[in-house]
């Protein structure tokens, strides 16, 4: 539904039953969270601190503690948007946060409140604002959570996350059956097979296509299967489509795409200075473009493996204001362009994530925000790859400089860059 027709039917409502009031509040909200709907987001977070301040006004804790609890649901969900910057996204989160504070204040067995609560202290470490102490604070809600009600859907999203993660690999295996347990569940659900998934549904189906993915070689079928499934009930989620394209089988670019290329030397880099031994080792980086594209050519010390990721950082105009940081260690590098192709082989292609985004769309992932239209090709030689990008995704100005960065499908490995880390200079058109 559209967000302006449920504001409508709110406004319409006013003074009406207040839980009436806070189903379409909460309608309101997760269907601009599916969409990635900001302005939605931000229209249903001034209608429930409106609900939530009449609720605190005559004393009804249950409306106030709904209320608080949809303000941060609005909050954490617009962090994942893609369309603010870190400033805003910092305020967001913050007044996210004091309001999922607020809701366990008024029901400390509240799991939709405790979720959130954690959620919120975990995008903290994204946005750059993490500590020690939130850290630990975000652990004691999920299992505070998990006491008042494992069988909660929102539980059961953000347990199967804790316990699949593994930053230096594959999804844990006992989150990805916490995922699947749990949708397994949501499809008991009498009506189950054709309803339309709300959010806190949408996030535990998404969330486990998402940690089969995360490994070196996913048994892409069922997971297919899944996406096209959940495509089909949402076509309106963002994240729905996202998934969509990720495991999609693309073709690797036609060799007469690349085979005229007049390619230029960026720089080198040297053998075995990767984080990961056992990695892809980023050798060296040229460039080239044709009429409708710009080309990277990264190659490695050894064949790559059926899995393998890069990365390339752009600064497109010399400019670091509202540019992202780069993660290399010791790095001073600022981007507004990210290049990301994270690939597993498949027959004569691959699938995987693949995209071009900018420096706000990169802090929370949206990595195909931009374009998809990357196109991919395997060397002759199986040690390097070829990356095309449409020049209108990137808009390089003559003070373009870029870095390029190599590894698996799961995590980066090595960077390439000028000595002094300020990035490469691309030649001049």
């Amino acid at each position: 539904m559209k967000p302006i027709l449920l504001f409508l039917m709110i406004a319409a409502s006013s003074g009406s039953d207040p839980a009436h009031e806070v189903t379409l509040t909460r309608e309101m909200i997760e269907d601009a969270a599916i969409r990635y709907d900001d302005e939605g987001l931000r229209l249903g977070r001034e209608r429930a601190a409106r609900l939530a301040a009449e609720g605190e006004a005559s004393g009804d804790t249950r409306l106030a503690r709904d209320a608080h609890s949809l303000i941060a649901l609005s909050a954490w969900a617009q962090v994942y948007t893609g369309h603010n910057t870190l400033d805003t996204l910092r305020r967001i989160a913050g007044e996210g946060l004091l309001h999922a504070d607020r809701a366990v204040a008024l029901d400390e067995r509240f799991p939709d409140a405790l979720v959130l609560a954690a959620a919120l202290r975990g995008t903290t470490f994204m946005l750059g604002e993490g500590s020690p102490e939130k850290r630990t604070a975000m652990i004691e809600l999920i299992k505070r959570a998990m006491e008042v009600d494992p069988a909660a859907t929102p539980v059961g999203v953000f347990n199967g996350l804790a316990r699949s993660m593994d930053p230096a690999g594959p999804a844990r295996p006992e989150g990805i059956q916490a995922y699947a347990d749990l949708v397994r569940r949501l499809d008991a659900r009498p009506g189950a097979e054709s309803a339309q998934p709300g959010f806190w549904d949408l996030q535990a189906r998404a969330w486990y296509a998402m940690v089969r993915l995360q490994n070196l070689q996913p048994e892409i079928a069922p997971i297919r299967a899944d996406v096209a499934r959940l495509t089909a009930l949402r076509p309106d989620s963002e994240l729905a489509r996202e998934l969509s394209f990720r495991v999609e089988h693309h073709s690797w670019a036609p060799a007469a795409s690349v085979s005229a290329l007049a390619w230029q030397p960026l720089g080198s880099d040297t053998a075995g200075d990767g984080a990961h031994a056992e990695a892809p080792d980023l050798r060296a980086l040229a460039f080239a473009r044709d009429p409708q594209r710009v080309w990277f050519r990264l190659s490695f010390e050894q064949d790559l493996p059926p899995s393998f990721g890069l990365n390339i950082a752009v600064d497109r105009d010399g400019d670091p204001g509202g540019d992202a940081a780069w993660w290399g260690k010791g790095s001073h590098f600022r981007f507004d362009r990210l290049v990301t192709a994270w690939v597993a082989r498949e027959g004569d292609g691959y699938f995987g994530r693949l995209g071009v985004t900018d420096a706000i769309g990169s802090v929370p992932w949206r990595l195909e925000k931009l374009s998809t239209d990357v196109a991919l090709r395997l060397g002759e030689d199986r040690k390097s790859v070829m990356v095309g990008v449409p020049t209108s995704a990137l808009g390089l100005t003559p003070q373009a400089r870029v870095i390029a960065a190599g590894g698996t499908n799961l995590l980066w490995n090595d960077d390439l860059t000028a000595p002094a880390g300020e990035g490469i200079a691309l030649p001049a058109q």
